[in-house]
């Protein structure tokens, strides 16, 4: 059974991308992109790393980036960011530019990265667009890092654990800033986003608009009402929508059989999650795999070809 590969050393997981370069720290590196040409391979299939990533990327019009399955919309000029449980896909542009961080919660044994930094976690947003003039503040931190990466000296991971809390809460302050500009939004417009984070972390355990309501403190009537009248669709369709999204993903991931995949999301039985998945998507699950694995775009990190939305 084919699963999704988890790095669990750095080192390992750059001789897997080709990537020349290596650390001395295990639960540290960062590097440039620009350190990767041109050896580093062009398309990464799907993987997770036992380890929090930190991308800042410039020149990226031509490269894909996927967290998750979701594509991020636009790599120039951007920060991403990745935990331990978000699986990642990319393709290498041919003039990208940037930083990659790597660190594992070992670095920073005092902070509780996922509460104090929302941005990894799986129900958030995991990038950001960044302006020219906030890059090139955060183009100077990341050189910064690597400075004192690249140096023996004393009190070197004091000093690298140091400016790595000082770049997260500056990214921190750049995603509040974002997070302001949802307060300005209508309270009908907040909840529906609230909803639909929610729904992102809870929906493998959590099926019904009533488990919902109760997190967000209302009624199961204010909760549908508000959600269509936001959104055009009921809140309980987009808990179905979701869940059709994470088997397409499984479907197009990994070699996992059909009745692995239906308990993985909560079925019982097989036939009730072919059932399911007919209604959304029109076509059984393994009428879909065979669709996406006959479609045209091999140099996809998908298998198939790609993952359709």
């Amino acid at each position: 059974m084919h699963t999704i590969p988890l790095y669990q050393d750095i080192n390992a997981a750059h001789a897997a991308t080709g990537y020349a370069g290596r650390t001395d720290l295990p639960d540290f590196h960062v590097f440039t992109l620009e350190s990767t040409y041109p050896h580093t391979r062009q398309v990464m299939p799907p993987h997770r790393l036992d380890w929090y990533q930190v991308v800042l990327l410039e020149h990226s019009a031509d490269a894909t980036l996927r967290i998750n399955a979701e594509t991020v919309p636009e790599l120039s000029n951007s920060i991403s960011f990745a935990s331990p449980a978000h699986v990642l896909a990319w393709v290498r542009g041919e003039q990208q530019r940037g930083y990659i961080l790597y660190f594992k919660a070992a670095f920073l044994p005092q902070i509780e990265i996922e509460t104090v930094f929302p941005y990894f976690r799986l129900d958030a947003v995991n990038w950001l667009q960044i302006i020219s003039v906030e890059m090139a503040v955060l183009r100077d931190s990341f050189a910064h890092v690597l400075t004192y990466f690249k140096r023996d000296q004393p009190y070197r991971i004091q000093i690298l654990q140091a400016l790595l809390t000082a770049l997260l809460y500056d990214l921190l302050r750049l995603y509040d800033a974002g997070q302001d500009r949802l307060r300005g939004q209508s309270a009908g417009q907040v909840l529906a986003i609230r909803f639909q984070q929610l729904v992102n972390q809870h929906f493998l355990t959590h099926r019904t608009v009533e488990s919902y309501a109760e997190w967000l403190h209302i009624s199961p009537d204010h909760l549908s009402a508000t959600i269509k009248g936001m959104t055009g669709k009921t809140a309980s369709s987009l808990i179905a929508e979701r869940t059709a999204l994470e088997a397409r993903r499984l479907l197009a991931l990994t070699d996992l059989k059909i009745n692995e995949i239906a308990t993985y999301l909560g079925y019982q039985e097989p036939t009730h999650f072919g059932r399911f998945f007919r209604r959304q998507v029109g076509v059984t699950p393994l009428e879909w795999r065979a669709n996406q694995n006959q479609s045209p775009g091999n140099g996809s990190p998908f298998p198939g070809g790609g993952l359709a939305p």
